[in-house]
């Protein structure tokens, strides 16, 4: 699978939630029947974000066929947006253990390690991803940068850059590169990248926030914080269609994540959509009915609605 074009923040959130879905020729193993049903089934869940769903049927479709490396690579991965690292890193290892260059694998597992802190585990996950995914060179270059590889971080950035679309960060990133300069744009943590967004959209400045809260994402594609704040980065930016996709994301990854629904809400209020906006005010009311606000969303609701309480 090729990571699309970073201009469409729709497009890159579905990467990072299909990014290790895959449907490889199948293995012939019995029951076929059960087999299959249960890897559709996995699919399915899983491109729905319903990772304990997806778990599951992954784990009923292992039982049948334990060799199933796509099956536990796509397991490793609904552990990782669940958010269970424990959970994932073993079956990225198993893969990896029969296929070392298993790229998709890889990939998961540089993930899990550098959110772990696990930066010299993450770089040796993320040097064999990049054969399956040159794109992956921009974790590997972020990982090198903060061991304290600048040279190493720079040539993997070359690599990202070789592949990359007009991504917002690329013009500053290729600066960086060609005069040899660090830290460059993309140093830091997923969470340093998500505070810096944070602080930009207390500036109002939507449009530099968007380029930290993307390459927060990039870091950790499972960060759902990081989803609502490029949502509202957007909205900043009167960009309702991009902002109602990551709000849409964050609530893929986290359906109770009650301030993503009345973000959501909000964008579809202002879009002119009420009965969009309408359910997710719904949602939101459903998950913090006593939230202060209440009573204003309430009436929201009726307005919306057409009716008088």
């Amino acid at each position: 699978m090729v990571l699309p074009g970073n201009s469409s923040l729709a497009k890159v959130v579905l990467y990072l939630s299909l990014l290790l879905l895959f449907s490889p020729p199948p293995v012939v193993a019995q029951p076929r029947g059960a087999l299959e049903e249960h890897l559709e089934r996995g699919e399915t869940l899983f491109s729905q974000s319903n990772w304990d769903g997806a778990i599951k049927e992954l784990q009923a479709a292992l039982r049948l066929a334990p060799g199933r490396i796509d099956a536990r690579t796509n397991l490793g991965m609904a552990f990782y947006f669940k958010g269970d690292l424990r959970a994932a890193e073993p079956e990225f290892q198993t893969v990896l253990h029969t296929d070392p260059q298993r790229g998709d694998a890889a990939y998961g597992l540089g993930l899990v390690l550098y959110e772990k802190g696990d930066l010299d585990g993450a770089i040796t996950a993320f040097r064999t991803a990049v054969n399956f995914n040159p794109l992956a060179n921009y974790n590997l270059g972020n990982a090198l940068e903060q061991s304290g590889d600048r040279n190493g971080a720079l040539e993997a950035y070359k690599g990202y850059l070789a592949v990359a679309s007009q991504a917002p960060e690329t013009a500053a990133l290729a600066e960086a590169v060609r005069t040899g300069t660090t830290p460059t744009p993309a140093a830091g943590t997923a969470l340093d990248h998500f505070h810096r967004g944070q602080a930009l959209l207390e500036k109002k400045d939507g449009t530099a926030a968007v380029t930290e809260f993307l390459i927060a994402l990039r870091l950790k594609p499972n960060y759902v914080e990081t989803c609502n704040g490029l949502g509202q980065a957007f909205h900043l930016k009167g960009d309702l269609d991009e902002a109602i996709a990551g709000y849409k994301m964050a609530i893929r990854l986290d359906a109770r994540f009650a301030t993503a629904h009345r973000n959501l809400a909000q964008a579809f209020e202002e879009k002119g959509d009420p009965q969009m906006a309408a359910q997710a005010y719904d949602r939101y009311l459903l998950l913090v009915p006593g939230a202060p606000d209440a009573a204003e969303v309430r009436n929201k609701i009726a307005q919306l609605r057409g009716t008088e309480r």
